[in-house]
């Protein structure tokens, strides 16, 4: 073979979003980075549902926006539908979600690669080159299918569902990581000579249908918002025609083809071993394991700004492809609807993420770094936040500056990780607002405050966002001091006004701020009061009302977190006899034996390992780190 005359600092294997924020991140940070990917042309594809964001989602996509990813800035730019999701409920769990066309977001995502320092090489990985240095394994090159080796310091794989992928339709089969994509077999044979733990995942997608062909006059639509919730603070306006979506159901009629070819489905004929995700399960799987349940809905999402392409979320599916046509003839709205895509099981491997360290690298190897679905993760948002960091890392590991670990206190992308290498997975993961204990610290509307420091450190932040970002902290600031100096009286007018404002009157003087603590009260409720409320940005003023309304419950939650970091803090030594400690159940051991918690910190949060085996682990680790010999 052949050698490349360049030697990159970072080499990127992949071309979905982990690939691409991966390569974006090692590029700002100023290291010779390079994108290795079958298809330019197909980089960021959407190969499951046509949207960025939701709970949980949205809050990482933030996050990749405060560190100067890329995802928040194409998803606006290819935006056909922008909303706030939970918008009702509290603001832990208030989340954008944005429809995209996802044609258009594959080449927006390009041309913000092709703006970018490094290089863009098309070719497909077969092969890693490993140097023996300190017992260790170190990355040295890549090995091309086309026969030429490609040298790095660094390589961060993201390889998708690509890994041995297969793909089902029925008891038809095909290799491919996706439709009409060739799967990474001999990748996937290099990282199991590797030595790196593999497991089989599975995952699935909907039929596409003809948008033409489906009647939504009796659906119920679901417009965007007004004004639109961007990602990205820089985005200005709309650049595409938006679109609604619609909400349909299924019903006994579907139902009951599904039972009736139960058998014939992938899932169920034991064509596929891999574990699939529990929270987004198979259509038959719901059909089947909620029996009592009369329908399950369906959202149809646009996949493209002329509606021609209607993605049915709700219904994924591994039956053949003439039952998929007779199940969906029988839903409301899709009686006559085409199907121009078959939905399609894929089953891949994946790399135990236990395997890996907290800043993504693999343990005993030197350079090598894995991001996205490759550690048994689903989603795109995931992926992005995940490639961002580890394409980050493998960077900073190359200029021998420190990683970028981030606590559960500060980022949706820290508690993803932390779970990812301290418990591992048994079935692909996806982010919930529930996974955060800390999630009412952790918000969309000050994801950019949280990562500041990390952003500026590392160079991932332009000096332009840093300013952005102070300057927000600084209107905050003064609209809090504003709120606090400006006063109310109980008088006939001032409680006429509220009145009419449908604000209940003041029996006593009350501040602004101590108005906005009370239930009910809205801080533009009281714009008329302080005419400075209506120039915030719509994050400036959630994070006012959120300062005044939630004070107390976000000064317990930052207490608590103090108790975590102190716990984080203290490490089990890698040779603590677990089994012989006097308190500890024997599965509460084989829990601890399994995780391989690194401290006392990720102990605690291995489901099953009780409050009192941590103290009981904490007496130990303590006398151990410090060299005295428990009694």
């Amino acid at each position: 073979m052949s050698s490349m005359d360049t030697i990159f600092d970072v080499l990127v294997i992949g071309g979905g979003h982990a690939g691409c924020e991966a390569y974006a991140a090692a590029d700002r940070i100023g290291v010779r980075a390079a994108l290795l990917t079958p298809s330019l042309a197909q980089v960021a594809c959407q190969p499951c549902n046509p949207a960025v964001g939701g709970p949980g989602k949205g809050h990482l996509v933030r996050e990749v926006v405060a560190l100067g990813g890329l995802m928040g800035k194409v998803t606006d730019r290819t935006g056909l539908q922008f909303r706030t999701l939970n918008s009702r409920k509290g603001p832990a769990v208030r989340a954008t979600r944005v429809q995209t066309d996802a044609a258009q977001y594959s080449r927006v995502m390009l041309e913000e690669l092709r703006g970018l320092g490094g290089t863009l090489i098309e070719g497909r990985a077969v092969g890693l080159e490993f140097e023996n240095i300190g017992g260790k394994k170190r990355m040295r090159a890549v090995a091309l299918a086309c026969g030429r080796v490609v040298s790095a310091r660094a390589v961060v794989v993201t390889a998708g569902t690509f890994l041995r992928g297969m793909l089902f339709i029925g008891d038809q089969r095909e290799p491919g990581g996706r439709r009409g994509a060739e799967p990474s077999v001999r990748l996937a044979e290099a990282l199991e000579r590797a030595g790196l733990p593999l497991i089989r995942l599975k995952t699935g997608t909907c039929p596409r249908l003809d948008g033409a062909t489906i009647d939504t006059k009796s659906l119920e639509a679901q417009p965007g918002d007004q004004p639109e919730p961007f990602f990205d603070p820089d985005t200005e306006a709309v650049l595409l025609a938006q679109r609604q979506c619609h909400l349909t159901y299924t019903n006994e009629r579907t139902h009951r083809v599904v039972r009736e070819n139960l058998g014939k489905s992938a899932m169920y004929s034991g064509a596929i071993t891999g574990i699939g995700p529990r929270y987004c399960p198979s259509f038959e799987a719901k059909v089947d394991r909620f029996a009592d349940k009369p329908r399950h809905q369906i959202f149809l999402e646009p996949e493209d700004a002329d509606g021609r392409t209607i993605y049915p979320s709700g219904i994924p599916t591994s039956l053949p492809a003439d039952v998929q046509e007779k199940m969906v003839s029988t839903i409301e709205g899709l009686e006559r609807a085409r199907i121009v895509r078959y939905g399609y099981a894929v089953e891949y491997d994946a790399v135990q993420p236990r395997a890996l360290a907290p800043d993504l690298h693999v343990d005993g190897f030197e350079g090598l770094y894995l991001a996205g679905q490759i550690l048994g993760t689903s989603g795109y948002e995931e992926a992005a936040a995940l490639g961002l960091l580890a394409g980050a890392n493998a960077a900073l590991w190359t200029r021998t500056e420190e990683p970028v670990v981030l606590p559960r206190d500060r980022a949706y992308a820290g508690v993803m990780i932390d779970d990812l290498t301290s418990l591992g997975v048994d079935e692909p993961y996806r982010m919930f607002t529930s996974r955060a204990e800390y999630r009412l610290m952790l918000r969309e509307d000050n994801a950019d405050e949280r990562l500041l420091e990390v952003g500026l450190r590392t160079g991932l932040l332009p000096p332009a966002g840093a300013l952005r970002v102070r300057e927000k902290v600084r209107r905050v600031r003064e609209a809090l001091e504003g709120l606090r100096a400006i006063g109310l009286t109980p008088s006939q007018t001032t409680n006429r006004r509220l009145a009419e404002l449908g604000l209940p009157p003041i029996p006593k003087p009350l501040s602004l701020i101590e108005m906005l603590a009370r239930a009910g009260v809205r801080l533009r409720d009281l714009a008329p009061f302080a005419p400075f409320i209506d120039d915030l940005s719509r994050d400036e003023a959630a994070r006012v009302e959120v300062d005044v309304k939630y004070e107390h419950y976000l000064e317990r939650q930052m207490n608590h977190a103090e108790k975590l970091r102190d716990a984080d803090g203290v490490k089990i030594p890698e040779g603590l006899d677990l089994k012989n400690i006097p308190g500890l159940r024997g599965e509460i051991v084989e829990k601890l034996h399994r995780c391989r918690p690194a401290n006392l910190g990720q102990a605690s949060r291995i489901p099953g390992v009780t409050p009192a085996a941590i103290q009981v682990l904490h007496i130990y680790c303590q006398r151990q780190n410090s060299g005295a010999r428990p009694e």
